[in-house]
C-alpha cells in the first residue's frame, strides 16, 4: 500500500533501471533508481558516456529498458516496441537541432501539433504560447530568419502546444553563446514555472544545472552516484569525482597536512574522513586572522574577467588552485592564502 500511494505521489518513477547496447560489457545505465515531482526541474550531468541520452530515450518512451521500470503518473511507460507510435503524450522531447519545419513561420509551427484540435482553441492557444514565451513578434518569420537562442524558444513553445506534463531536453543549450544561454535559461525557469511543467534534461555545463535545477543527479558509468538539490551537489559532494566536475577544488589526505595545518588536521580526523576538499573560491589571498593559512608559490595566472584564477605549489610541490580579485604579481613569488574551516568538504 505504502509502495503504492509513493507511485501515485511522484510525477515520475525510475526503478532499477538498466540498459546495455550490444556488445558492451556495461551497460548504458545500470541499476538506476530515482523519482521526480510534478513541476520539478531535474538535471543530469556526467561526462560523455556516462549513460545521460539513453536515460533519457528511456524516459521518452522511445527505448525498452532491459529491465527495471519506469513509472509516469502512476502507469508504467508502454513498451515502444508495442506501439504504432513510440512515446507517451503527456511527454515531450524538444530536440538539440530544434526540428522545426523550415518552411512554416513560427506561428504555424505552433500550431502544427494542434491540428486535431478545434480551430478556434488552436489559435488562441498559439496565441498564449507567442505570449507565455516572450515571442510574439516572431510569430510571421521563418525558422532561418531567427537566431539560436530565438529557434530555442520557438522548439519550447512548440513542445508545451498540447500542454504536455514533462519535457525531456538533451543538451539543450550547448549551441547558444554564453550572454543568450544566461538570459535563456532564467525564460526557460521562468515559462516553466509558469506553465508548471516537469523538466528533465541532460548536460555538460554544470552552470546551466545549478542556475536552473532544483535537483542534480550524477551519472557516472551508467550509475546514478548522487542525486540532490543544486547547493548539495556542490558543497556536498558524495566522492571526489561529483566534486572535481563542479569545479576546481584542492583535495587532502588528512595525514599530509599534519604539519602544516595541525587544526585541519585535528577537524578531518575528529570526523574521520578519508580526505578533505577546498574550493578555489574559498581560498582568499592574504594572511587573515582566524583563518586557516598557507604558503603557495604562484605557477601561473588567468584572467577570467572578473577575477583571476591562480595555480601554484604548495611546500613539497603540491599543487594548489584558487581564485584572486587582482593579479598577484610575477610567477614564482610565494603568498599567504587563507580559508575558513566552515568552507571544508569532507570525504568518507
Amino acid at each position: 500500500m505504502g509502495a503504492g500511494l509513493f507511485y501515485m505521489a511522484s510525477l515520475l518513477v525510475v526503478h532499477e533501471v538498466s540498459k546495455a547496447y550490444p556488445g558492451e560489457s556495461l551497460g548504458a545505465v545500470n541499476s538506476l533508481s530515482f523519482t521526480m515531482e510534478a513541476g520539478e526541474i531535474l538535471s543530469f550531468v556526467g561526462e560523455s558516456g556516462s549513460g545521460k541520452s539513453t536515460l533519457l530515450r528511456m524516459l521518452a518512451g522511445l527505448l525498452k529498458p532491459d529491465s527495471g521500470e519506469i513509472s509516469f503518473q502512476g502507469k508504467a511507460l508502454e513498451n515502444p516496441e508495442e506501439q504504432l507510435i513510440a512515446g507517451n503524450s503527456a511527454i515531450k522531447m524538444v530536440f538539440q537541432d530544434f526540428d522545426l519545419m523550415p518552411n512554416m513561420t513560427v506561428a504555424e509551427n505552433l500550431r502544427y501539433p494542434l491540428l486535431s484540435y478545434d480551430k478556434v482553441y488552436a489559435n488562441e492557444r498559439v496565441r498564449e504560447l507567442l505570449q507565455l514565451c516572450g515571442i510574439e513578434e516572431l510569430a510571421g518569420r521563418l525558422p532561418r530568419e531567427l537566431s539560436g537562442g530565438q529557434q530555442q524558444r520557438v522548439a519550447l513553445a512548440r513542445a508545451l502546444a498540447d500542454e504536455p506534463d514533462l519535457l525531456l531536453m538533451d543538451e539543450p543549450f550547448s549551441q547558444l553563446d554564453p550572454v543568450n544561454k544566461s538570459q535563456l535559461l532564467r525564460e526557460v525557469l521562468r515559462i516553466l514555472k509558469a506553465a508548471r511543467v516537469g523538466l528533465v534534461f541532460v548536460t555538460h555545463d554544470t552552470r546551466d544545472a545549478l542556475m536552473i535545477s532544483d535537483q542534480i543527479g550524477f551519472l557516472k558509468g551508467g550509475k546514478l552516484l548522487q542525486q540532490g538539490s543544486p547547493e548539495t551537489l556542490y558543497r556536498r559532494p558524495e566522492n571526489l569525482d561529483i566534486a572535481r566536475f563542479f569545479g576546481p577544488i584542492n583535495i587532502f589526505k588528512p595525514e599530509a597536512m599534519a604539519v602544516q595545518l595541525p587544526g585541519l588536521f585535528e577537524k578531518v580526523r575528529e570526523r574521520r574522513a578519508t580526505a578533505v576538499g577546498i574550493r578555489a573560491e574559498d581560498v582568499r589571498a592574504g594572511e587573515i586572522p582566524g583563518l586557516q593559512t598557507l604558503k603557495v608559490s604562484v605557477s601561473d595566472t588567468f584572467f577570467l574577467g572578473d577575477r583571476f584564477s591562480v595555480e601554484g605549489e604548495l611546500a613539497g610541490g603540491r599543487p594548489f588552485v584558487f581564485q584572486a580579485n587582482t593579479a598577484l604579481g610575477e610567477v614564482g613569488n610565494e603568498i599567504s592564502v587563507s580559508f575558513s574551516l566552515d568552507s571544508l568538504i569532507y570525504f568518507y
